[in-house]
C-alpha cells in the first residue's frame, strides 16, 4: 500500500501539541484540480451505533433531512436510535449504494462543497458531477484509471487490508496540466479486525460483520471513470487545461 499513502515523517511538536508529519502530496503540482472522495459503503464505526437507546435530538436532525423516511411508530414516538439515523443519512447520498461519496471539489472556475453534492443520489448524477472535474485529456484520464486499478490490486494482496476494516477513509484525486495522483488519506477510524473475523470489503454490511464496501466503492468509481471516457473530447465540457 506503501505507494498509495503519504508517507510518515515523525511528530512536530508546535505550542505544546504533538502533530503528524506526513508528505505533502500537491507540492509537485501547479494549481490543480482536487477531490475528495469518501470511500465504503457506511462511514460509522459499529461501536458508535452500539447505543440502542432512541434519541429526540437525532429525530429532530432526520426531520430536516428527510421526514418521509421514518416510521409512522418513529413519528408518533418522536425519537430515532444512532444506528437508524446514520443509515438513514446515508442512504440519502449514494454511500450505501456506490460504497462511495464525493465529498467536494475543486477546478479553476468552480468549488463545490459537501453541503452541495449531498443531494447527489442516483449514478447518473455522479457521472454528471465528475464530468465537471475530470480531466479533458484522454491521457490523464487513463493515468489516473490506471492507477485507480493498480491501488485495487494491491489492495486485494495487502495483508493489512485484508486485517482492518477502512471506515471513513478518502481518496485523494489530484491533477494539473503535467501530473495525476491519487492517493489514500484519513486513517482515523481504520480499526483491526477483532479475532476470528474476516472480511473481503465486498460482502453488504449488517451489524457484527465489520464490512466496509471499500473495493466495491473502488470498482464503482473505476466503472464510473471508464464510462466517462467517450466524453473526455466533448467541446461543451465545462473545463480545460
Amino acid at each position: 500500500m506503501l505507494p498509495f499513502i503519504s508517507l510518515y515523517h515523525g511528530t512536530v511538536t508546535v505550542k505544546g501539541c504533538s502533530i503528524i508529519g506526513i508528505s505533502n502530496q500537491l507540492y509537485s503540482f501547479d494549481n490543480p484540480f482536487l477531490t475528495d472522495i469518501k470511500m465504503g459503503s457506511r462511514t460509522f464505526l459499529e461501536d458508535e451505533v452500539s447505543n440502542g437507546e432512541p434519541s429526540k435530538d437525532l429525530y429532530k436532525k432526520m426531520i430536516k433531512l428527510d421526514p418521509n423516511s421514518l416510521s409512522s411508530e418513529e413519528k408518533s414516538k418522536g425519537t430515532i436510535t444512532k444506528l437508524k439515523y446514520m443509515q438513514l443519512r446515508e442512504q440519502l447520498s449514494f454511500t450505501s449504494t456506490l460504497g462511495f461519496r464525493i465529498e467536494g471539489f475543486k477546478t479553476e472556475s468552480r468549488q463545490a462543497t459537501n453541503k452541495e453534492l449531498f443531494s447527489v443520489r442516483t449514478r447518473d448524477e455522479v457521472k454528471t458531477v465528475f464530468q465537471e472535474f475530470l480531466p479533458t485529456r484522454r491521457d490523464q484520464l487513463d493515468a489516473l484509471i490506471g492507477r485507480l486499478q493498480s491501488m485495487q490490486r494491491e489492495l486485494q494482496k495487502s495483508v493489512f487490508f485484508s486485517t482492518h476494516e477502512m471506515i471513513g477513509s478518502s481518496l485523494l484525486i489530484v491533477y494539473d496540466k503535467s501530473n495525476v495522483g491519487v492517493w489514500m488519506m484519513d486513517f482515523a477510524k481504520t480499526r483491526p479486525l477483532p479475532k476470528g473475523v474476516t472480511i473481503d470489503h465486498v460482502s453488504p454490511w449488517i451489524v457484527g460483520n465489520h464490512e466496509d464496501g471499500y473495493l466495491t466503492g473502488l470498482q464503482n468509481l473505476i466503472d464510473i471513470l471508464k464510462e466517462n471516457q467517450e466524453k473526455v473530447n466533448d467541446p461543451q465540457r465545462s473545463h480545460s487545461i
